[in-house]
């Protein structure tokens, strides 16, 4: 366990943004904040955080970015008000047309310790990262996607972690990636994150776990390790899987992964990705990309593992109660899963993950509406009888509206419990 790292309360007060802004998304895939933060990101002044002269940076930070200029404005100016030690922020901007060319140019000249690379082209996320650590000069090198937003000490933190030599990466947890580094949190607001972040760090001062894979939306190292296990594998197009084949790589050279639960980063996710969902491109890379990995490495890869906390336990529990009295023994039943077995774990009944290829989960989301559909007639067709979407993946039914529509228009809710799951019945048409 490494040595906690004090509190920093005397932080909040100089928060970069209003305790109320709200971070709450009004939707997903894609990401869309509420009309009134936009407006207070997008139109108070560009800061001065950090407006002294450049010092010879201990860490170097970079970010990647593309047409998301309201999630980069929490990311670059959170990063500068509270990071203590001395960095350099290494921006790489993917040809953005939405204005982060002259935000990014006023920052920079208000706070010398930015940098910035202009692309003309997107070269991608893995190609991106390589510009930038190519360029900086820091003993730690962190990678963070554009639509986080750290906290107080967030960084201090994480080196403590790296000073082991057995470490060779270490990241936050988060509200929001979907592995081991997902932990449960109520928070709305800026204020609220900073308060949660704050109890969390003074609860779990120190401790960290290992973890198989360390997703990249924010990840520290060593620059010497970098150096060693080399650069990001740019064949993985776009982005997707590329942080999966790092921690391998990194495995591979004897070091550990750690996941420090000490440091909270807020993570919107898919801000950019989401937005290749609706036109099934999002579909597209990632199978192209699974298909890259498990080539190079000789087998398939796993969807994440997730770690269980009381109140997941609690929710799934009740989920297999609610399933148990709305569904008869014997009955097929297709579970949006994503890949958790333990939501299978209904006695008596065939519980099958959805959508799956062969008898295992998919990995990935279906491209569209018109695909979701295709997945559950083809299992309605092989006998499952009822479908029950979680309270996790609740954003189906909005995301997906043409299959709530099929949902709708052709068969009943039964059993439903609000704020557990929804249960359709699959086996004839609505009444």
């Amino acid at each position: 366990m490494s040595a906690p790292v004090p509190a920093t309360r005397p932080g909040l007060s100089r928060s970069p943004f209003p305790e109320g802004l709200v971070l709450a998304p009004v939707s997903r895939r894609p990401t869309r904040l509420e009309d009134a933060t936009l407006r207070v990101l997008l139109d108070r002044d560009v800061p001065a955080l950090r407006p002294g002269p450049a010092r010879a940076p201990e860490a170097s930070v970079v970010v990647v970015t593309r047409d998301n200029l309201p999630f980069l404005r929490l990311c670059l100016e959170s990063v500068l008000a509270y990071t203590e030690a001395p960095i350099e922020v290494v921006v790489v901007d993917n040809a953005s047309g939405d204005g982060t060319a002259p935000y990014l140019a006023l920052l920079r000249e208000r706070n010398p310790c930015v940098r910035v690379v202009s692309n003309g082209e997107n070269r991608s996320f893995a190609a991106a990262c390589n510009q930038g650590a190519e360029l900086a000069t820091g003993d730690v090198l962190v990678f963070a996607n554009d639509d986080v937003a750290v906290t107080p000490a967030w960084l201090d933190r994480l080196r403590t972690h790296l000073a082991d030599p057995a470490v060779g990466m270490a990241g936050p947890v988060t509200n929001r990636t979907g592995n081991e580094a997902q932990v449960d949190s109520d928070y709305r607001t800026w204020g609220e994150l900073l308060r949660f972040a704050e109890a969390r760090a003074e609860r779990h001062a120190g401790e960290a776990f290992d973890v198989p894979t360390l997703t990249m939306f924010c990840v520290a190292m060593r620059r010497a390790l970098y150096e060693r296990v080399g650069p990001l594998d740019e064949r993985f197009e776009t982005g997707l899987l590329e942080d999966d084949d790092y921690s391998r790589r990194v495995r591979a050279a004897g070091f550990r992964l750690l996941c420090a639960d000490d440091a909270f980063v807020h993570h919107f996710g898919e801000a950019s990705f989401g937005k290749l969902v609706a036109s099934g491109e999002y579909g597209r890379v990632l199978a192209a990309n699974r298909a890259r990995y498990e080539k190079k490495w000789g087998e398939a890869w796993r969807p994440y593992g997730r770690r269980k906390s009381d109140r997941y336990r609690a929710l799934a529990e009740r989920l297999r109660r609610a399933v148990a009295d709305a569904v008869p023994e014997g009955a097929v039943v297709l579970v949006a899963s994503r890949g958790d077995d333990d939501l299978l774990a209904i006695p008596g009944r065939d519980a099958r993950h959805f959508p799956r290829e062969g008898e295992v989960y998919a990995g990935r989301h279906p491209a569209d509406s018109e695909e979701a559909i295709r997945f559950l007639e083809a299992e309605r067709s092989d006998g499952a009888g009822y479908l029950v979407i979680p309270d996790t993946a609740s954003w189906w039914l909005e995301h997906y509206a043409g299959l709530r529509r099929h949902l709708e228009r052709r068969y009943r809710q039964s059993g439903s419990v609000p704020g557990v799951c929804a249960i359709f019945d699959l086996r004839g048409a609505a009444t």
